[in-house]
């Protein structure tokens, strides 16, 4: 009974760690916060009856109106006069939401109620606008693609042997 306990416990202690590390990887590469990131992978436990754990990451672009709270900043050093046309309407006012400068963005609320940065993009016939996301596809896919198999190669053995010395512990003290 020691041993399918001892490999369910060092599997999801590997599957935990691949998580971490990938999620760490990725805000780096994105900058995004960590807990942005870490909401969008799910882990489903391996047991003792069914010894896989299993990684759920969920790899939609990431809307920015989630990296905090949006503000409208004023260039102070770009006042145009009256009367010259220039790219940068309003006194070159810019949107930054969290830490990121969003030129020419806007916050709008959608008709399903929610708020969202949006965007003016080229190219789209009927209502030109779009919500400003972050790609998340890509990174996410590589980092965990990377990370799970590394992890499993390094940490399973070692882990495997701690969990069965623990097991083999508390079935000793029984």
């Amino acid at each position: 009974t020691a041993v399918p306990g001892a490999a369910a416990m060092a599997i999801n202690r590997v599957a935990s760690s691949a998580i971490s590390q990938s999620v760490a990887q990725v805000a780096r590469e994105t900058k995004v916060r960590r807990k942005l990131v870490k909401e969008r992978a799910r882990l489903k436990r391996a047991t003792v009856k069914n010894p896989q754990a299993r990684i759920k990451v969920n790899r939609g672009d990431l809307p920015v109106i989630r990296l905090g709270n949006a503000r409208v900043v004023l260039s102070r050093r770009r006042r145009r006069k009256k009367g010259q046309r220039s790219s940068l309407k309003g006194g070159g006012s810019v949107l930054v939401v969290g830490n990121r400068r969003i030129p020419g963005a806007f916050i709008q609320q959608l008709k399903n109620g929610r708020w969202h940065v949006m965007q003016r993009v080229a190219g789209k016939n009927r209502y030109p606008i779009d919500v400003v996301k972050i790609p998340m596809a890509v990174p996410l896919t590589t980092a965990f693609k990377q990370n799970i198999e590394r992890i499993r190669r390094e940490r399973l053995p070692k882990e495997l042997g701690y969990a069965l010395q623990h097991q083999l512990r508390m079935v000793i003290m029984r």
